[in-house]
């Protein structure tokens, strides 16, 4: 079952259980079994809407029941989102002047378009990736959506700020909302660290390489130990980030600099694949 159906079917069992409730007219106080509570009225609708939490750890769900309308619920649903939310400890980052100019449904990829005023303030990674996904998972909550494609002004574009790439449609990331949010290029700087501290073994135990055996990891290492002999820099130029979820996509330039005064210009796509304890980058980046 997909992941983003999970909220969904968790509050549909919930109403299930309310509705097949007996009805009380006297409530026994020795009992553990208590009046239902009243289903929504037929001109009331729950959504579900994402937003960060305060400290921008990870998107929370708010569960908000609005009035029906003579509206397309994913018309609503966006709508209700650029309100914000009043809720303590969550936190409102796509600006309160944003407006939504259409919104289109096509083979479950919902296209919606903003005013530039929700790409008229500098944001932080960070809050790129959790405008984007705001946005993504409110909209993939609807079962009838499967990915959403950001455009500003009817017109797709690079990045949404500076860091997070909105050309291509996005799907629900449960990863945003379940953990803590880790940067991308976070875990490339660890990777060169260890490198620059001839932290060899340590190096290797960010990479995820299936079948490892001693021969193959001694192999590596002394690769690896070759290979950046001599550097005494590195210098991440710039990176963009496609996707975050269980598998995080991105490219990445940077430099590296040796003692004999070389330099070498890299640029290259890169993929992270989490596990129980973080992400690790996938194959071998040198």
């Amino acid at each position: 079952m997909s992941k983003k159906y999970l909220i969904i079917l968790f509050v549909f069992i919930i109403c299930i259980t309310i509705t097949s409730c007996e009805k009380y007219d006297v409530i026994n106080e020795e009992s553990n079994n208590f009046p239902p509570i009243n289903p929504l009225p037929d001109d009331k609708l729950e959504i579900i809407l994402y937003y960060p939490n305060e400290s921008l750890d990870y998107l929370v769900p708010e569960f908000r029941v609005v009035p029906r309308k003579n509206v397309k619920i994913e018309e609503m649903v966006i709508s209700e989102l650029l309100k914000g939310s009043s809720t303590k400890k969550i936190k409102n980052l796509i600006p309160s002047n944003t407006k939504i100019l259409s919104i289109d449904i096509n083979d479950g990829i919902a296209y919606v378009s903003f005013s530039s005023d929700l790409v008229g303030k500098e944001y932080t990674e960070k809050e790129e990736a959790f405008v984007i996904y705001s946005i993504v998972n409110s909209l993939t909550s609807i079962p009838s959506i499967n990915k959403v494609q950001i455009l500003i002004d009817g017109k797709t574009r690079d990045v949404l700020y500076k860091h997070y790439c909105i050309r291509e449609p996005f799907e629900f990331s449960d990863m945003i909302v379940s953990k803590k949010y880790i940067s991308p290029i976070s875990i490339i700087n660890s990777y060169y660290d260890c490198i620059l501290n001839h932290s060899y073994d340590k190096s290797i135990s960010m990479l995820n390489i299936k079948d490892m055996d001693t021969f193959k990891y001694n192999t590596l290492k002394a690769y690896l130990i070759e290979e950046f002999k001599g550097i005494i820099s590195y210098n991440i130029e710039d990176y963009i980030v496609y996707k975050y979820s269980d598998e995080i996509k991105m490219n990445v330039k940077y430099t590296i600099t040796y003692e004999n005064g070389n330099v070498k210009k890299v640029q290259r796509n890169l993929e992270l694949i989490n596990n129980e304890d973080g992400f690790l980058i996938e194959g071998i980046i040198y």
